[in-house]
């Protein structure tokens, strides 16, 4: 038993008759079955299929459009896990924004398990800018990838020095220009399946940045992934 990084509640495990009766080690949950219960899925719900914002068609929506216009080089198609609302948005600003390092191994498993889609793949982790580093003092999905055990490179660099993301507004985010470059040692891993991978997926402006360079540099299959949509 351990405490649920969302409730601070003390775990109880009730095991399933699945988990009872399985061969398997059980691993030690870091969700109570409450909080779990309460994470806003997308799964199963019906989003746009380039980057999974909850709507009422199939279709691709009006900003995915824009950048398939934009970028008719690139797959327009991205995952994400969660919805942006609830205990995701609460885990967010208490991970990333008051540096409470604890909650970087919340979504091992969905990492864990999008890797088991893509066993050849290598994540690529989207790099923050030197002054956030220096705040913070780590990089978030860097470390959310350490907790789940899952190998990663990194290849590009953040040379943003200006204001956040996170304090622009939507017409200011996607105003935003390049902030990437390319690191010398890419050019080893042209042929290798990538998965680049953020926190959140907002307007899509920082993942297409990303897979535009990378694209321009010779990567051909580049995936991507957020926590929250």
């Amino acid at each position: 038993m351990g405490q649920c990084l969302f409730c601070q509640n003390e775990i109880r495990e009730i095991l399933t008759l699945q988990e009872l009766f399985s061969f398997g080690k059980k691993v030690d949950g870091t969700v109570c079955r409450s909080c779990h219960a309460k994470l806003p899925r997308l799964a199963g719900r019906l989003c746009c299929p380039g980057c999974m914002r909850p709507q009422e068609s199939a279709a691709l929506c009006e900003d995915c459009r824009k950048w398939s216009r934009r970028y008719p080089q690139l797959p327009i198609a991205h995952q994400a896990c969660y919805s942006y609302s609830g205990i995701v948005k609460d885990w967010l600003q208490r991970y990333k924004f008051q540096g409470d390092y604890r909650l970087a191994g919340v979504f091992a498993a969905d990492l864990q398990a999008f890797q088991k889609e893509h066993p050849g793949a290598l994540f690529l982790p989207l790099p923050i800018a030197c002054a956030s580093f220096e705040q913070r003092g780590f990089s978030q999905c860097e470390e959310m990838l350490k907790q789940a055990g899952i190998r990663y490179v990194q290849l590009l660099s953040n040379n943003h020095a200006g204001e956040k993301q996170s304090e622009k507004n939507r017409q200011e985010r996607l105003a935003t220009a390049q902030p990437f470059s390319v690191l010398p040692e890419h050019k080893k891993y042209i042929q290798q399946e990538m998965i680049l991978f953020d926190d959140v997926y907002t307007t899509g402006r920082t993942l297409y940045h990303a897979k535009a360079l990378l694209h321009r540099h010779g990567f051909r299959s580049v995936h991507s992934i957020t926590i929250a949509r």
